[in-house]
């Protein structure tokens, strides 16, 4: 369990707690400015070689986020650190009844911008190189932190199959944002361990129904065979993905549906599976582009979603996130966005003609 100690402070512990579940993998402690321990995961001393992060702010300023353990060195749980190091300068400096002074309003807006910084360098905006395949995302957050999160990664396993991951925790800001910095490593490391999707999201939530927060997330996890193109599918209460057809055929959502992740004891998910034929697509998507306003306050809703799918269907997934990205900007016309969006498409390249080197009636930039 992690320390609680009078010495940690207001905020430090609950901030700390949700990692318990890992510390097995990963051990995260709270060190002040003369490397004394504060709070932690772990009652072990930190080894020789860590992860750390330095605190800005707040009583600890000067102190470090310390993590060790087999997840330390993965891209996800440094960036898991670094937020913890900006969350613990956000904590304390609220927790002083600072808001109502005009520096330490300041210092909450730095480390927001900070937090938010350290978010958008985490977020994978360029997926991985495919063989076969077009790869393009889109994220942008409503506040200076956010709740969306998503991974495009290949799997270890054998024909490293593509794993697909896009989620959206029920709250906002600073505490939406600390749960997808726990949840992110989380998933990803029940993603390497799980026989698939539903055995991934069921993995998930066995570890956020021990921590019981308030805040629950909504998750799809995908995993893509690239030598077929079979996409197999777990849904825990998120918007279906949409797969788009090179033959033109309406587009149609990939049903398959159960409940948030944390909420309850079990998922009892059902895996949706689909194949991927040369030139389709996938879309998937958080429901920040279905939710955005216009300045009347009318919602985009779904059919204006599939409509800039639709008239981009026969082009790359490039083509087709930007589609929709145009579409929804256009719609909100300047509008601050009430939610976080991310978009993330998947297609599969056409195969090229063997002598005109081309397919017919899709647009350069589909093969």
């Amino acid at each position: 369990m992690a320390d609680r100690g009078a010495a940690a402070g207001p905020g430090a512990g609950a901030i700390l707690a949700p990692f318990a579940a890992l510390n097995r993998e990963l051990s995260i402690v709270i060190e002040d400015s003369a490397g004394r321990r504060v709070a932690g995961t772990s009652s072990e001393p930190p080894p020789a070689t860590v992860v750390a992060r330095e605190i800005a702010a707040g009583p600890f300023a000067g102190g470090r986020v310390v993590g060790w353990g087999s997840l330390a060195n993965t891209p996800l749980a440094e960036a898991s650190i670094a937020s913890l190091a900006v969350a613990l300068g956000i904590a304390h400096t609220v927790g002083r009844g600072g808001i109502a002074d005009i520096a330490a309003a300041r210092l909450i807006d730095d480390e927001l911008a900070l937090g938010r910084e350290l978010q958008r360098s985490f977020v994978g905006l360029v997926g991985p190189e495919v063989p076969g395949y077009d790869l393009a995302c889109y994220y942008e957050q409503a506040h200076q932190v956010g709740g969306d999160f998503f991974d495009v990664f290949r799997q270890r396993r054998r024909g490293r199959p593509l794993s697909v991951v896009i989620a959206d925790v029920t709250g906002k800001g600073v505490a939406a944002a600390l749960l997808m910095a726990f949840a992110r490593p989380v998933i990803h490391a029940a993603i390497d361990n799980a026989s698939g999707p539903v055995d991934a999201l069921d993995r998930t939530n066995r570890v956020l129904r021990e921590r019981r927060s308030a805040l629950f997330i909504t998750a799809l996890c995908g995993s893509l065979t690239l030598s077929t193109g079979r996409l197999r599918l777990a849904n825990a209460g998120h918007e279906p993905p949409l797969i788009v057809r090179r033959d033109g055929s309406p587009i149609e959502p990939m049903d398959a549906t159960g409940p948030l992740l944390g909420a309850f004891e079990s998922l009892d998910l059902v895996e949706a599976v689909t194949d991927l034929a040369p030139g389709d697509a996938a879309v998937f998507y958080t429901d920040g582009v279905t939710d955005a306003r216009s300045t009347t306050g009318e919602r985009f809703e779904d059919a204006r979603l599939l409509d800039a799918i639709d008239r981009a269907r026969h082009s790359s997934a490039v083509d087709i996130v930007d589609s929709i990205r145009n579409a929804v900007e256009t719609f909100q016309a300047g509008m601050q966005p009430a939610d976080d969006i991310t978009i993330v498409a998947i297609g599969r390249r056409a195969r090229r003609a063997r002598r005109q080197g081309v397919v017919p009636g899709v647009a350069p930039g589909a093969g």
